[in-house]
């Protein structure tokens, strides 16, 4: 995943319910802001990795719950999102 994509990413999982997508966590645009900052902070050799597979259309779970991640490193510093539902 590139950063381009992590921010976006990152700013869904923070701001989307994973089991009722009309509530809100966050604002769209405050999540995005947040994202952006994150993924700024990193800079743009950070390596970003999540548990979706955009191009297979699957998620491959990490818990047996309903779960969705999105991580990025520069190798001394970690951004992560992490939600999990238990439906």
């Amino acid at each position: 995943m590139e950063g381009h994509e992590a921010a976006a990413f990152l700013a869904g999982v923070a701001s989307v319910d994973l089991v009722w997508p009309e509530h809100r966590h966050l604002p769209p645009d405050v999540a995005l802001r947040a994202a952006a900052r994150a993924v700024a902070l990193l800079g743009p050799e950070a390596t970003w990795w999540t548990n979706h597979d955009a191009r297979a259309g699957s998620v491959y779970g990490l818990t047996p719950l309903f779960d969705s991640l999105v991580a990025g490193t520069d190798g001394t510093y970690f951004a992560i999102a992490l939600q999990i539902a238990d439906d």
